[in-house]
């Protein structure tokens, strides 16, 4: 009697065995006529059944139904399940850790890692999506998957890594995005930027050496880009080193001459070149002419350009004052003297006039345009100006 109840036992094991195996060759027809659902409810058992579970072929099948779920445009199947990239994914990496040269020649995806190329498609334009929205996290994550699954075929994603640094800076994690930026340096990924990124990631960290080094490097694969010559000129204006910077900064304009902030930096530069207290007259008007050129230029090629106004008439502002102060130190009985300078400091004081005037109509609040002019319409014996600025300057600060 056990025998008998035996031999039932393990033929109703037997059938349930046999039965198994038919869903894997259904999910593959379900999901080949379309029938994705019913695709669905075949494979999940068969994943779960001892005889199936540690097949390949389950697993690669299981990834197609997933797969197909993410691709559909039929609204009865897109909600089917959720994530079902990550499911695919999921499931073409099973396969291969069971048979990694498992193939299925009548499937779509025959083989495992055509279907996680797919995925890698898939995983980089949901980054895309997530970038346009500006969820960085996000989009950081799916650009991280594709430049993994990329890896997988001895490929270096450049353009996943690179977004994924863009995302990683928005997201200020530098460390992730500064081991990036090596990465496509390394690739040499044709983005000036990145260097540019890089540099100033070390800049940061207070690694001139490594900054310079990273400039030098791009400047030698990139030698007209405009980028990289204002991140050097900016470490030259930064740490002082005016002439350095200058050069660069002509390099700059000559690659662009019609940009006003380049002419701007320009007389900006020789403005600080100008106080260098070692200079003789002869150069120190010389770099204040210079200046004027190139504020002229930036006004020129953007008539509302505020701060050219305001450092233009600033430049001649302080040149007067310089001038008065030495004449208050010429000798009383020296009047030829004390003349000649007066006459060149109101000179200086009435050049700047007109350019702190403009800078106050295109920013009537400004106070320190304000002040320069109270001080100028004081110098200038401009009793009505006078006080019309000083109504201006109580109304602002009461």
């Amino acid at each position: 009697m056990k025998r008998v109840l035996f031999f039932l036992s393990f033929l109703s094991f037997s059938v349930l065995l046999v039965a198994q195996n038919p869903n894997v060759i259904s999910a593959y027809n379900y999901t080949k006529s379309g029938k994705l659902d019913k695709a669905l409810e075949a494979i999940e058992p068969a994943t779960k059944h001892p005889k199936t579970m540690n097949d390949a072929k389950t697993w690669l099948y299981r990834g197609n139904v997933y797969l197909a779920i993410s691709l559909t445009e039929n609204e009865k199947y897109m909600n089917l399940v959720e994530n079902p990239l990550d499911s695919a994914y999921n499931s073409y990496q099973r396969c291969i850790a069971l048979d990694k040269d498992f193939i299925a020649p009548a499937a779509n995806p025959a083989k495992a890692e055509f279907g996680l190329y797919v995925i890698g498609e898939q995983y980089y334009n949901k980054g895309v999506e997530y970038f346009n929205k500006q969820e960085w996290a996000e989009a950081q994550s799916y650009f991280e998957k594709t430049k993994h699954i990329n890896a997988i075929f001895g490929q270096k994603d450049s353009l996943a890594t690179y977004n994924a640094t863009r995302c990683a800076l928005q997201l200020g994690d530098n460390e992730t995005a500064m081991k990036y930026l090596k990465e496509l340096v390394n690739m040499k990924f044709a983005e000036p930027s990145i260097y540019s990124m890089l540099a100033d990631m070390y800049k940061q960290e207070g690694d001139t050496v490594k900054m310079l080094g990273t400039i030098k490097m791009v400047r030698e694969r990139f030698p007209n880009d405009l980028g990289i010559i204002i991140a050097e000129t900016n470490y030259y204006l930064g740490t002082g080193q005016l002439e350095e910077a200058q050069t660069l900064l002509q390099e700059a304009v000559a690659q662009d001459p019609d940009n006003p902030i380049l002419h701007f930096t320009i007389g900006s530069n020789y403005d600080k070149l100008a106080r260098d207290t070692s200079l003789n007259e002869e150069s120190k008007l010389a770099m204040l002419n210079e200046a004027e050129v190139a504020y002229a230029k930036a006004i020129e090629l953007k008539p509302d350009y505020f701060d050219a106004y305001y450092n233009l008439g600033a430049l001649f502002f302080n040149a007067g004052v310089e001038k008065f102060e030495e004449a208050n130190n010429i000798p009383p009985d020296d009047f030829e003297a004390y003349d000649k300078a007066k006459e060149q400091y109101m000179s200086h004081w009435t050049k700047a006039l007109p350019y702190l005037e403009e800078a106050h109509k295109l920013d009537p609040k400004d106070l320190n345009t304000l002040i320069a002019l109270k001080s100028l319409y004081a110098r200038l014996n401009m009793p009505e100006k006078l006080k019309e600025v000083n109504d201006k300057i109580n109304a602002l600060t009461e």
